[in-house]
């Protein structure tokens, strides 16, 4: 008994020192930057909190969103610099990348971006019969948005529909800027029946701190029940939560 509590002691202690040595922090995990001057770059930091030195490789990819929240993100082109995309950082130590905008044309809307952080092995194995495989020890994924001017969100409900015992909302952001739907609440109002139904954060869930890009639209369905059976097609909808 004594030796198999010992041996859990051990391998507990080896997972502890595995986790400590896939460590490091990251931020910010958003920014937004211009494209003229001193606001067009901006600085992310990585800072190695372990005792052993680390291997951390960066790139940016685009940011795009399809109307059901799926995302893809496709390489980026010229319009963005990033130095450097490889570093080592040395323990208890924390150094930066810099992102900067050098693209020709203005944006005529915010553009969305994805800066993603990953920790590689610093000592690969090599196997001369066998392509390299790179195991990726921790991933962070920030934001980063570009804007030639200070846009704003316009938020609207577009549409709401009962179909098959299931209510769908269409939300579409006709604003040049991002907006996530924080504190969100859809008061429903059935002005014939003179009766109103408020939905909150609690009963949006999977919709209340969404984001909804630049120039796009999302939906969101929830099944028919509870208060939303309540809900018609032809209720008027207001919208509120609190804006960037």
């Amino acid at each position: 008994m004594k030796r198999t509590l010992f041996l859990l002691i051990i391998s507990f202690s080896s997972f502890l020192f595995s986790l400590n040595s896939y460590a490091f922090k990251f931020s910010p995990m958003s920014s937004s930057i211009g494209v003229k001057g001193n606001d067009s770059s901006a600085l992310y930091f990585l800072e190695n909190d372990t005792d052993q030195s680390i291997a951390v490789q960066v790139n940016l990819v685009k940011r795009e969103m399809d109307i059901n929240g799926v995302e893809s993100n496709p390489k980026i082109s010229n319009e963005l610099t990033l130095y450097p995309t490889q570093l080592i950082i040395p323990p208890n130590e924390k150094r930066s990348v810099k992102v900067a905008w050098v693209g020709k044309e203005l944006p005529t809307k915010e553009l969305a971006y994805r800066l993603i952080a990953e920790q590689l092995p610093i000592e690969l194995e090599k196997n001369k019969n066998k392509k390299a495989s790179i195991k990726v020890l921790l991933r962070y994924v920030a934001a980063l948005y570009v804007k030639a001017e200070d846009y704003s969100s316009d938020i609207k409900v577009a549409e709401v529909k009962n179909v098959e015992k299931k209510i769908s909302i269409l939300i579409e952001n006709v604003g040049k800027k991002h907006q996530v739907l924080a504190n969100l609440n859809l008061k429903f109002i059935d002005e014939k029946k003179k009766k109103e139904i408020l939905l909150t954060v609690d009963d949006l869930k999977g919709m209340s701190g969404e984001n909804v890009l630049a120039d796009s639209k999302r939906i969101f369905i929830f099944p028919m029940t509870g208060k939303f059976s309540e809900i018609s097609s032809t209720d008027k909808v207001k919208i509120s939560f609190d804006k960037d």
